[in-house]
Parts: C-alpha cells; structure tokens; sequence
C-alpha cells in the first residue's frame, strides 16, 4: 500500500511553538493541551528547558546569597526578587548582580538560553526533536520495503515499438562496427602488400645497380621516392593497428611513385660519329645547331683538352643535368648526349656500337676522305628522347650518313 504523502505544520502552530521558547510561555502552551502534536512537543521541549534553567540557575543563587553578609530579611527578600524573575522572564534582577555573578550564572543560563533558540528555529522551519523516537529507536538490519507505487496504464504497443527501435539501433550500429573493421582488415593487407611490393623493388634496384644496368644517381633518385613511399604506407598501417584512425577516402592514400613500376631507361638526345678529323660520317638524333657545327665543336674540345690536360675527354656534364660520354675507335670517336647520367650498361652499348660500326666499314674508314656513301649503317642501342614542339631541338632528326666529303670542324690540334 502507497502511504499518503506528509503535510508540513501550519503556520499558526510552527509561530506559537517558537513563541513557547521564550521563558514561561511554555507553560501556559502546556496547560491549554493544543491538538497539535508539533504544538505539543515543542511546548514540552520548552517547558523542560524552562525548568532546567531555573533549577540550575536557583541553586547559583541560593549557594551565592546565603554567604552574603547582612540581614536575613533583606538576603532572602533579594533571593525571592531573584527567582521571581528568573521563573518568569528566565534571568535574575540585574540590580544585585556583580560581575562574578554574572560570570557564575553565564553557563547554566547561556546554555539553556542557546538550545532554546536552536529550538525555536527548528520549530520555525516545521522540524520537530522526537525524543521518543531518539531514545526509543528501533533500526532493523534489513532495509524497509519500499513504499509499493500503483502501477500506471502503459502502452505496450508502445513500449513494444521502443524497444524494437532500440534493437534495430543496436544492430545498425554493430554493422556499422563490422563493416568499418572489415574495411581497416582489408586496407591493412592491402598495404602489407604494397610494402611487400616496395621491398621487392629495393632489392631489384640494388641488383640493377651492381649489374652496371642502373646509374647511381638515377638509383639514388628511385630509392628516396620508394623510402618516402615506404614510410608513409608504415605510418598508415601504424595507425590502423593502434585504432587511432579509421580507414582514410582512397583520395588520401599515399601514391605510389613511378620508380614503383617503371624503370625507363636514359635516352639519348644526339649520337655522333666522327673521324680523327672531326668531320662527321654518322649522326642521329637531334642538334640544335647545324650537326656540322655541333660535331666540330665537340671535337675542338676533345683536341683543346688533350693540349692542355694531356688527356682526351671520355664523360662530361652540362649545367641541365645533361651528360656527354665518348667512346674512341681505331677509325673514329663516337660521343652520345644523354638526358640523365646513363647506366654503365649503356655506356658500354656506347662503345659495342662504335666497335660494330668500325668493323662493317673498315674498308671505308681506311680511305681519306671517308666516302660515306660507302658506309653500312648499323642498329643504334639505344632509345631518342622526343623533344616538345618548340623546343630548340625539335624537328626530330633520323639517323643518317653525311653526303661524301660532307665538311665538319676538325678538332684543334
């Protein structure tokens, strides 16, 4: 059963139970037996207060009176002044006080005094001191049963639609999960290949490069973009282990760089042959001067450096990266412009093709001035580099042989 809800004191109870603090007012609250338990118990608090203070007052004054010098008459008269006023105000005659009196009668008095006006509080607020309760008190071990609440009408369709929405959320959210683990799962393998694949990479690059097929700046080049590469597939899958992140868009992923599935090799912009004259009999490529001049001038440099370092030129580098190799013959000297440094491989190819241009045209070669229209092409080993239209090089020139006696510079010295 549901008890009924507590109702506060009135007003005109919660005032007249302060007023019965104020010294005798309590009796006469008690001798009227209000109908108000709060009325009541306040009034009887009051009332014992009232009688503690004068009986513990009363016998300070007797024990401080009956000493005093002088008349009897007059002692008892100011004793019977005393207690008068101490039952019906609650404090002697200040007259006759002195001041060890007032100290003698500041605890029985300023003690009563002050539970009084903790009394008249509480019986302002509506609070009661339930003594029956307090020395009286029965505190079982087991809790009490909760107060029974009548059950309200519910909807059970309604709390049935509820709890469905809460399951069908529940399981949303566990797909949701699922599918979002899966994709990390699938995205981490997906990237513990593509490491793989880096590695594979690395190792065929260093076995290009002790072969003499990779140049070393063009190893160096492929291995910082794979390295770079490398280290950000490393910090994604970190951070896919750890569960920092979720799986990124695939706009975000790390790109792959071309050294990863490419490996063009170094073209060449322009391949020359010359004799010791410096007068061309064989040219491919492109030049962006006339190929009469260009040859000429590459072989006054081979002569001036021969004069001044007492050795020929066999490699130099242009300000753009460009790079110059030449291979020397019995008959002739053959020089290749290359767009990058080229692989000791293709240098290699370099001189196999001037040694097999010399042997299927030694005959020719013998005879001075060489007579190119006796001359027997052989295929060139290597790639052209296409250059863009406008480009000081472009049009792209075919490999073909100078007309007889066609003129060149001959190299100095």
């Amino acid at each position: 059963m549901s008890q009924p809800p507590r109702t506060g004191p009135a007003r005109r109870s919660r005032v007249l139970a302060s007023l019965a603090y104020a010294g005798p007012l309590s009796l006469g609250i008690v001798a009227l037996l209000p109908r108000s338990p709060f009325l009541m118990r306040h009034a009887l608090v009051a009332l014992t207060l009232h009688l503690v203070r004068f009986a513990w007052g009363g016998l300070f004054l007797v024990l401080w009176r009956v000493p005093e010098p002088g008349a009897g008459v007059g002692r008892a008269a100011r004793l019977a002044v005393d207690l008068a006023m101490l039952l019906l105000v609650g404090l002697p005659w200040p007259s006759g006080l002195t001041r060890d009196t007032a100290l003698l009668l500041s605890l029985p008095l300023g003690a009563t005094w002050v539970l009084g006006l903790a009394g008249a509080l509480a019986a302002a607020t509506g609070r009661t001191f339930d003594l029956d309760a307090l020395l009286h008190a029965d505190w079982p071990d087991d809790a009490p049963p909760p107060p029974v609440v009548p059950a309200a009408h519910v909807d059970e369709r309604a709390q049935a639609r509820a709890l469905r929405e809460r399951r069908l959320a529940r399981i949303w959210q566990a797909s949701l999960v699922a599918r979002s683990e899966q994709r990390r799962r699938e995205r981490m393998e997906q990237l513990k290949e593509q490491m793989d694949a880096v590695l594979i990479r690395l190792d065929y690059l260093n076995h290009l490069l002790s072969l003499g097929e990779l140049s070393l700046n063009r190893f160096t080049a492929m291995h910082t973009e794979l390295i770079r590469y490398l280290d950000a597939l490393r910090r994604e899958l970190a951070e896919l282990q750890s569960r920092w992140a979720d799986v990124p868009p695939a706009t975000q992923w790390p790109v792959p760089p071309p050294a990863l599935t490419e490996l063009p090799p170094v073209r060449v912009l322009t391949l020359a042959v010359l004799d010791h004259g410096g007068v061309p009999i064989f040219t491919s490529g492109h030049f962006p001067l006339d190929e009469s001049l260009v040859t000429g001038m590459v072989s006054a440099i081979d002569s001036l450096s021969e004069e001044m370092f007492g050795s020929r030129v066999l490699k130099t580098q242009l300000a753009e990266g460009q790079v110059v190799h030449f291979a020397r013959g019995r008959y002739t000297v053959a020089f290749a412009l290359f767009e990058d440094e080229p692989a000791p491989v293709q240098i290699g190819h370099l001189r196999d093709f001037l040694h097999a241009f010399e042997q299927a045209n030694a005959a020719a070669l013998t005879a001075s001035p060489v007579d190119t229209s006796r001359l027997t092409p052989v295929p060139v080993p290597f790639a052209f580099l296409q250059p863009p239209p406008g480009d000081p090089l472009a049009p792209a020139a075919p490999a073909r042989l100078p007309a007889a006696g066609a003129g060149g510079v001959p190299g100095g010295g």
